[in-house]
This record gives structure tokens, sequence and C-alpha cells, in this order.
């Protein structure tokens, strides 16, 4: 058995790989830096079958741990080739085929994937965290599930300004109820919003600005795919304003199944070569 382990900045992915090609997928909070104690606890969390053979670390501070664990091999895979090398595998697309790859976590990071290899080319600090730490301040809650639904019963001109309401027409080929001001509307009025329309626009400034960096960074490297993984895309307003800023401009947006791990399935991937 071989495994992966990638220490996010909030959630910890582990991958299991039987003999026989199964995958088996544990997820942890990320509550303490990287060690081998650490280390020993997650792969007693796997409850795991077979011998160890291999363990692949990335993510965090991973150099923390050092290059073996109780004389099994640790191979230390850098954070932009693990989630390349997942991205792509999960997405399906060819390899050759010039892509960005929008790594939505914590933050978010935009990866250029062209011949196998991986070029970090961009990126923001506005990501999940940002979900996270908003909703605490604004609905007083950290709970995915929770500001989730809120945002899917809220409505995002609540809180934002859109473009019919700033100006008198059209500008360029943006429809106009594309978003003007994020949060805008707030200060134009004496009422308070919702807390379902804040949720729903905390989340669109996330997804937009996602969106927004990485189609710039599509039209730079002339790439006509981008593929979006990490754990964020899971909020499902986040995932379409996602998809809403990539469509128009032309660019076909990809959310593989099981995005979430798409950094420790790279981890396992490049360890296995």
């Amino acid at each position: 058995m071989r495994i992966s382990i990638d220490f996010g900045i909030t959630v910890i992915d582990s991958l299991a790989k039987e003999l026989n090609g199964n995958l088996h997928h544990h997820m942890m909070m990320s509550e303490k830096e990287p060690d081998e104690a650490l280390l020993n606890e997650i792969i007693n969390n796997l409850d795991i079958k077979e011998d160890i053979e291999h363990i692949s670390l990335t993510g965090g501070k991973h150099k923390n741990i050092g290059n073996s664990l109780n004389g099994i091999p640790i191979t230390h895979v850098n954070e932009v080739n693990a989630i390349g090398e997942g991205a792509v595998s999960l997405s399906g697309i060819e390899a050759s085929k010039p892509s960005i790859i929008v790594s939505a976590g914590s933050g978010t990071a935009c990866i250029l994937a062209k011949d196998g290899e991986f070029i970090h080319c961009s990126g923001t600090g506005i990501g999940g965290g940002t979900v996270l730490g908003l909703s605490k301040l604004l609905l007083n809650t950290t709970d995915p599930e929770e500001i989730g639904l809120l945002a899917k019963q809220g409505n995002t001109n609540g809180v934002d300004l859109i473009i019919e309401d700033v100006v008198s027409g059209p500008i360029g080929l943006l429809p106009k109820d594309t978003t003007a001001v994020n949060f805008g509307r707030v200060s134009k009025t004496q009422e308070l919003p919702s807390r379902e329309d804040i949720a729903a626009g905390i989340i669109n400034l996330v997804g937009q600005t996602a969106a927004r960096i990485a189609t710039s960074v599509a039209l730079t490297y002339e790439a006509k795919d981008i593929i979006v993984v990490g754990r964020t895309p899971t909020f499902d307003n986040l995932r379409t304003s996602l998809e809403q800023a990539a469509l128009i401009t032309n660019f076909t947006p990809h959310f593989p199944e099981n995005g979430e791990y798409a950094s420790a399935l790279g981890a396992l991937i490049i360890g296995d070569k």
C-alpha cells in the first residue's frame, strides 16, 4: 500500500492506495504543524490493513518531517506539482493541452499546465478561508454547511450593485446583471441585508475574484480550459460564480469529481513514479 498526505492550511487530506488500485480518502481538520507524531496519527486514522510501502507528503510544512518513518521511505512533493498532476488526472484533459488550474482552497492559486510541466503563474489571498473569516465576522458562523445553505437562500442583489444600477448602458459584452460593486448596495440603504443575502454576497465576492484572475491568466497563456479543484468549489454559489465568469470570456470551466483531494492525488501519482 502507498499513501499520500496533503497538509492543507484548513484541512489535511490523505489517500491510501491498495495493491489492487482502490483508493481510500480521509480528511481531518488541520490544527497543528506536521511532525512524526501527527503523521502516525493520520496513518492510524486510515485504518490500514496492508503494509505501507511508501509515503508521499505535500502541502504546508511537510518538510518538517524527515525522509523516512519507521523504515518507510518518504517522498516530499512540491505543492505546485502535486496540484498540477492531481488536477490534470482528475479532469481527463490531455497533458499536452495547455490549461489553467485554479486551486481554490483557503487561498487561490493559478497554475499553468502544459506538456506535463506545471508553473505557478498567479493567485490571490482570497479563497475559502476568506469565506469562513468574513462569515465569522458578519454571520457569526464558520460552519461551511450553514454558510452554503444561507447563500443558496440569499440573493447577491441584496448586497451588491450590478451594472444596470450604476451605468445607463451596456459595458462591452457584459450582461446587465453583472456585479459592478461587491457589497456596494449596503452603503446606499438604511436597511440591513439579511444573513442569507450577506452569505450569497460573500461567496460571490470570492468566486468572482478567483474567476477573474484565472481568466486573465488563461488569456495571457492562450489556454482555453480552466480546471477548478480544491474544497472551496463545493459551495454551490461559488461554483456558479466561477462558471458565469468563465463563460462570459469564452473559457471552458471544468469541476472534476473529487477535486477536493487533487493535491493528495498528485503527490500519490508522483510518488508512484
